[in-house]
């Protein structure tokens, strides 16, 4: 029988990232392939963010973009310190495919309200100053996304580590 821990290991998150101000990351990292959110030092040092350390190999994420939509969801392959600086701070990426996208982009608070997301950052599910890594666990489980293999949930992808 497996211990709580084990289970608890072998739970797979969602996280949503906070890009409103629009980084290309493809620009910034030209060396490192599938770069999809990068955060700094200074960012992590931020209480807010705390949940970055919580981002492993096997969550999903979604970035969110200055036009507030949520679109497109990643596999995180790696959560890794990147070998870049920016404004004399530390940079830390992460790197993974595109497991699927919604078949139209939604806006974030809508999307979020409709499954009922409740984040003590995300007041009225929208961002809230300095705050860049919401792990939304289960929340969003029951959303469909169209992938390669058709219309899947986000439950669906995290129970099947092929996607």
């Amino acid at each position: 029988m497996q211990s709580e821990m084990e289970v608890r290991s072998k739970e797979v998150s969602m996280f949503l990232l906070n890009n409103i101000h629009d980084r290309s990351y493809s620009t910034i990292y030209r060396s490192i392939p599938q770069v999809m959110f990068d955060i700094s030092d200074a960012q992590l040092k931020n209480a807010k963010n705390r949940e970055w350390s919580e981002i492993t190999e096997g969550s999903i994420a979604c970035v969110v973009n200055s036009s507030r939509k949520i679109s497109t969801f990643y596999y995180i392959e790696a959560n890794k310190r990147a070998d870049a600086v920016d404004e004399s701070d530390n940079l830390h990426v992460l790197t993974g495919p595109v497991i699927g996208k919604l078949p139209d982009d939604t806006d974030m608070t809508t999307l979020l309200n409709r499954y009922r997301v409740s984040h003590r950052y995300l007041p009225r599910n929208v961002f809230s100053v300095g705050f860049n890594v919401a792990n939304l666990k289960d929340s969003l489980d029951a959303l469909s996304i169209k992938t390669r293999k058709g219309m899947r949930t986000l439950a669906e992808l995290k129970r099947d580590p092929a996607r």
